[in-house]
C-alpha cells in the first residue's frame, strides 16, 4: 500500500504523470484535490472555508484508501509541511509506504510551459501566482530531505514517468 505525492510547481507536468501512473496502479486513486475542490459550492468566495473543507475530504479519502489497502496518488501543489505531515501521519497509521516525489524545472522553463498554455479569463491562475507559487515550491524542495526531486527541464514525460515509477517500485 502506497501513498505517492507528486508535487512541484505550475505546468511541470504533475496532472500528465499521476494520469499515467494511476493508469499503471490497479485499483488506485487519483486525488486530485484541485479538481475535488472545485465539487465545493463557492470555493472561490468562501477560499478559507473551502480549503479547510478540502483538507478534512482529502483526509478522509487518504483514510477510505488507505484503510481498504489501496494506493492513493495526489496530485497537488503542495507547499505547505504542516499539510504534507498530516498526510505522512495518516500513511503511517496504516502502514503505507510512502513517496514524496517533486517535479522540478527553473523558473524560466515553467514560465514559458505556462504562458504556451495561455492563462484563462478570470482563471485563479495568474502569472503572479503561477511565479509565487513556484517560490514556495522553491522554498519547500530544500526543506523536504525525504522527498524525491525530478529535474524534468531536460527530459521527456516519458522518462520523467519512467523515473517516478522507478522510485515507486524499487522501494
Amino acid at each position: 500500500m502506497k501513498l505517492i505525492i507528486i508535487n512541484g510547481p505550475c505546468g511541470v507536468g504533475k496532472s500528465t504523470l499521476s494520469a499515467k501512473l494511476h493508469a499503471n496502479i490497479p485499483l488506485s486513486f487519483l486525488l486530485d484535490i484541485d479538481a475535488q475542490r472545485r465539487f465545493i459550492s463557492h470555493y472561490r468566495e468562501q477560499k478559507e472555508e473551502s480549503g479547510k473543507m478540502m483538507m478534512a475530504i482529502s483526509k478522509a479519502i487518504i483514510i477510505g484508501c488507505l484503510g481498504d489497502n489501496r494506493d492513493i496518488i495526489i496530485d497537488k501543489i503542495l507547499f505547505d509541511s504542516v499539510v504534507l505531515e498530516s498526510y505522512y501521519e495518516i500513511a503511517k497509521k496504516y502502514g503505507a509506504d510512502i513517496y514524496e516525489i517533486i517535479l522540478w524545472a527553473p523558473k524560466e522553463v515553467i514560465m514559458k510551459r505556462a504562458n504556451e498554455r495561455g492563462w484563462r479569463e478570470g482563471g485563479l491562475l495568474t502569472p503572479e501566482i503561477c511565479e509565487l507559487f513556484w517560490d514556495k515550491i522553491d522554498k519547500l524542495k530544500e526543506n523536504r530531505p525525504q522527498a524525491q526531486i525530478i529535474n524534468v527541464e531536460n527530459i521527456t514525460e516519458e522518462d520523467a514517468y519512467l523515473e517516478v515509477a522507478k522510485i515507486v517500485k524499487n522501494n
